[in-house]
């Protein structure tokens, strides 16, 4: 579908006049093809230099946001196509897409919008770039490797097992035909800024998030595959009947043979949250423990230490950074600006309330830190960056 095509069918759309087979076309397309940079790139010019036309009269508001907003009575025919539609920032499509494409600029966010320019949002000229693949290898002997630096090839020998980068930010244990007595413990550390991926000694897969950590055997002997964690780790477990996988962080275990789990347990978080996607894990702490299901989370919360499911957990939000993006449903603005720390590296300070509403959307995290803040800045809340700070004022 050519620029032309898609511009003219999110007019329609945007001013209730699209026909059903067009809608359907059009949520297809974006279905397909959600991250097309077209999007990104037309949604960033208008935003950057859309200047006011016109302001829409109240009938024709109330269409748009009906259009903008469809809940229970949108009519796409499956909800996957949906979805594939509503995954944009609402109100990022609101102001962007009706002035972009000629239509009526959004009632009441006139002035918001032309303040946000006035202002610049108090980002520019400072900006921080998003994190990488950053992380140190520490060995057995306490030596460390910075493996951001480190060259791609073998790093270290140890017990019988080769420890190999293979580039893009993987790091492979291999064991050799003569496994150590007693396999020696490594542990993979990313910094804030850094994310990484190890292929463990058995096959297993592990993705750090920023500000993480891993410690594991070059080895697994005995009756248990022992890992333990900080901060936000996902797995692909290799499956072993023989050898359950256990992972441990503080007080809380979770044991499986063979499955793909995520774990989030950053101590700066209220809640401990263990998402499953296939298998089954048993998750317990103390004497209070859960056996999940895929879509199933178990949430433990720091103060009781007690063990709750939740059912019907959206497994892709909380794999979106490991899928690239930060993804938030009606999420506080103190919880985002944690994210956002780890990430970025940044301190953030709040100067005077800064409570209010929640936010929903989804955003790539391979951007810099100012489109993200300049989104956010959409609620009113102001932010500067003042070297490795934000500063967030309301």
């Amino acid at each position: 579908m050519n620029d032309e095509r898609i511009g003219l069918l999110i007019g329609k759309w945007m001013d209730g006049t699209i026909a059903v087979s067009e809608k359907r076309e059009l949520a297809e397309w974006v279905r397909l093809n959600p991250d097309d940079e077209r999007i990104t790139r037309g949604l960033e010019h208008v935003w950057d230099t859309f200047e006011p036309r016109e302001l829409m009269p109240d009938a024709a508001s109330d269409r748009i946001l009906l259009n903008i907003f469809p809940a229970e009575n949108n009519t796409f025919d499956e909800p996957d196509q949906a979805r594939g539609i509503i995954w944009l920032w609402p109100k990022l499509v609101a102001a962007a897409l009706v002035i972009g494409f000629g239509l009526y600029w959004w009632k009441g966010y006139q002035g918001k919008v032309q303040q946000a320019q006035q202002k610049a949002i108090a980002v520019q000229p400072a900006d921080l770039p998003p994190g990488g693949n950053k992380a140190v290898l520490t060995l057995g002997d306490g030596s460390s490797i910075t493996l951001d630096s480190a060259g791609n090839g073998l790093l270290a020998s140890q017990g019988g097992t080769s420890v190999t980068q293979s580039g893009k930010g993987q790091l492979v244990y291999k064991s050799g035909q003569e496994a150590a007595a007693a396999p020696v413990i490594n542990t993979v550390t990313t910094p804030k800024g850094g994310q990484y991926h190890i292929v463990l000694p058995d096959g297993t897969g592990a993705w750090l998030n920023a500000a993480s950590s891993l410690r594991f055997p070059t080895a697994f002997t005995g009756k248990q595959r022992n890992v333990e964690i900080t901060g936000e780790v996902y797995f692909e477990v290799a499956h072993n009947k023989q050898m359950p996988f256990v992972v441990k962080n503080g007080e809380t275990r979770i044991t499986v043979l063979g499955t793909h789990f995520n774990v989030m347990a950053y101590d700066d978080e209220k809640v401990m949250r263990t998402t499953l996607l296939e298998g089954a894990v048993k998750v317990s702490r103390g004497t209070s423990e859960a056996l999940l299901a895929p879509g199933q989370q178990a949430r433990i919360n720091a103060g009781t230490g007690n063990v709750r499911v939740v059912d019907g957990v959206d497994t892709d939000k909380e794999l979106s950074w490991k899928n690239g993006y930060f993804q938030f449903e009606n999420e506080s603005l103190e919880s985002i600006m944690r994210q956002v720390s780890r990430w970025y590296d940044v301190e953030v300070q709040y100067e005077g309330n800064t409570r209010g509403e929640n936010f929903t959307g989804r955003l790539p995290r391979n951007s810099n830190v100012s489109k993200l803040l300049k989104i956010l800045a959409l609620s009113g809340v102001k932010f500067r960056i003042e070297d490795k700070t934000i500063i967030v004022t309301p």
